[in-house]
């Protein structure tokens, strides 16, 4: 029974990303009207709230937007840096919780959620991320979260600032150099050995797994673009790629010689004395006694579009000039435009959204607040605040990722959390994030969760990433996660969950005597206005159904309809 109800929600999703016929656009109110408003913060926050909604229609989306980028930054917990292997003082014996907070990802995780559920930069956080399942990185080879802690807080703290900047930041961040391989990559040692272009060399070639990253998935592309994102084709129609092997050598020798930053103290509660490995501070070049770089190939290098890099340059100049190479290269602005765009807005943003957006992004290549103008102009966009009221606009939207499905949800009604809810079983059900294919900083691959080019199963070449990772099972999972809290809660269950998450229902109660007036409030609420009439009428007719001795009921079952449908799941 359960598998046919989740095929059902599937095939649900699909169809509410089908064509339907338009009526004429209307003029955009200057006011900002209930569904405008809810639109607005399901694209540029964790969920849209009682309190958020109102507070857009008082001030306006541009003030509201002003208010987030200079909110108050609320960073993840500072963490302390233990050595790679956990030493036999650090343990879960009770009263201490060492080892979970120091040897797994409990606490970023919990402030994760925490963060979205509650906290004031919903925007910034929001960004981040995007960022974070663009310039992936993941705790399958990162398995310390003070070393993860410092790549999230540099994406946090960068989500509004330059991506030339951001780029350079996290090419050197060693959680980042451990993931792709780039810290104690060496130079190939020359035959006849020739030190002033290899000293300290190996006598393998360099690693090139960063290397082909930085091109293929953090700035430029496999594809060579137009301004509008569509890509750049050859006589035969074929597409152009955008760079070759040769390519992805001569950039794996730029990335060469840089080691971690000088070993920091362990915690004085540790019991140990040795140092342990800097994953707090930027990655450097490995310097000999004499100040000679090593390991750092120190040859003339041809970088992207022809760019020369003489010889004898050093490790610290050479990076500058790769990050420009890459950072300005004209398929970035709208790659990355592109992808901003479709974990904000749409899975599939016209050309002429991408090219407008693009060239923001461009246009303020050196500006130190880059990002937050082009987030700002990809919110404003005509196509992302186009009036959506009680009609589909074709393969316009998304379908909710997992962490937003449950934050939107949770968000809506004034949920009390303890932001347990990554690795969350109750009830024999796995219901958490990680049960729905997106465990928080857990990536399976540098692919992050899903890949951007993922089409809509059956509806070749219309784009929706998010169904990568949606299927039988994880549509179950969402299922039941809705039904637990509507209908339960996620009781507490100590030490790791110490007061569970429950929803606040009284509101949707005290209107449950009136089915049409509940239904109408909730449409507005969680689908921004859009329900379809049909759906309004079948929900209407089941609460009728309850008896109206049993107004609690209802509005579970009103709450519980409306968020397993594919209309509330698909993001307009």
């Amino acid at each position: 029974m359960r598998r046919k109800y989740s095929t059902l929600l599937f095939l649900l999703l699909i169809a509410a990303l089908l064509p339907t016929r338009l009526r004429p656009n209307e003029a955009r109110a200057a006011s900002v009207s209930t569904n405008d408003a809810v639109r607005y913060l399901n694209q540029s926050s964790f969920g849209a709230t009682s309190q958020s909604i109102a507070r857009v229609k008082q001030i306006g989306i541009v003030a509201h937007l002003g208010e987030q980028f200079t909110a108050p930054m609320a960073e993840y917990p500072v963490m302390e840096f233990w050595p790679s292997t956990q030493p036999v003082t650090c343990t879960n014996t009770a009263p201490s919780t060492c080892q979970r907070d120091n040897y797994s990802y409990y606490l970023l995780q919990k402030h994760f959620f925490t963060n979205a559920l509650y906290g004031q930069d919903q925007l910034r956080q929001r960004v981040a991320f995007a960022l974070s399942q663009i310039l992936v990185t993941s705790s399958s080879d990162i398995p310390l979260p003070s070393w993860m802690r410092t790549y999230q807080q540099l994406l946090y703290a960068s989500a509004f600032g330059n991506f030339r900047q951001l780029l350079y930041d996290v090419t050197l961040n060693p959680a980042m150099g451990r993931f792709l391989d780039m810290v104690n990559n060496r130079c190939q040692n020359r035959v006849p050995t020739n030190i002033a272009v290899c000293l300290g060399g190996s006598s393998f070639l360099p690693n090139e797994n960063y290397a082909r990253e930085i091109q293929q998935l953090f700035s430029v592309g496999t594809f060579l673009l137009n301004p509008d994102g569509t890509d750049q084709t050859d006589g035969q129609g074929n597409p152009v790629f955008t760079y070759t092997q040769q390519d992805i050598t001569e950039f794996s020798r730029v990335f060469t010689g840089w080691i971690l930053a000088p070993s920091l103290p362990p915690p004085p509660t540790s019991g140990i004395t040795e140092l342990v490995p800097n994953y707090r501070d930027p990655m450097i070049p490995r310097l000999d006694s004499l100040s000679r770089e090593v390991g750092h190939d120190r040859g003339a290098k041809t970088l992207l579009r022809g760019q020369q890099i003489p010889a004898g340059v050093s490790a610290l100049m050479e990076m500058s000039m790769a990050m420009d190479n890459l950072a300005f290269h004209p398929n970035t602005a709208p790659y990355i435009s592109k992808q901003l765009i479709q974990h904000l807005v749409t899975s599939n943003p016209t050309p002429n959204y991408v090219a407008r957006i693009a060239n923001v992004f461009s246009a303020n290549a050196n500006a130190a607040n880059q990002l937050e103008l082009v987030v700002k102009a990809l919110l404003l966009d005509s196509e992302a605040r186009r009036v959506m009221k009680n009609r589909r606009t074709p393969h316009y939207g998304k379908l909710s990722e997992p962490i937003l499905f449950m934050t939107n949800f949770l968000r809506a009604f004034n949920a009390a959390s303890d932001g347990i809810l990554t690795n969350l079983t109750v009830g024999g059900s796995p219901i958490g994030a990680s049960a729905m294919s997106q465990d928080v900083f857990r990536a399976p691959s540098v692919f992050s969760f899903y890949p951007p080019d993922y089409e809509v199963p059956g509806e070749a070449g219309i784009l929706g990433p998010t169904f990568g990772i949606f299927n039988t099972r994880t549509a179950l999972n969402r299922v039941n996660f809705v039904n637990r809290l509507v209908f339960s809660n996620i009781a507490p269950a100590l030490p790791d969950r110490p007061t569970g998450t429950s929803l606040d229902l009284a509101p949707w109660t005290a209107l449950a005597s009136n089915p049409t007036n509940l239904v109408s409030e909730l449409n507005c609420l969680l689908l921004a206005c859009s329900m379809s009439s049909a759906m309004q009428t079948q929900i209407v007719n089941a609460l009728n159904a309850v008896p109206a001795t049993n107004l609690l009921l209802r509005a579970q079952t009103a709450i519980y309809l409306i968020a397993t449908s594919g209309q509330y799941n698909v993001q307009r």
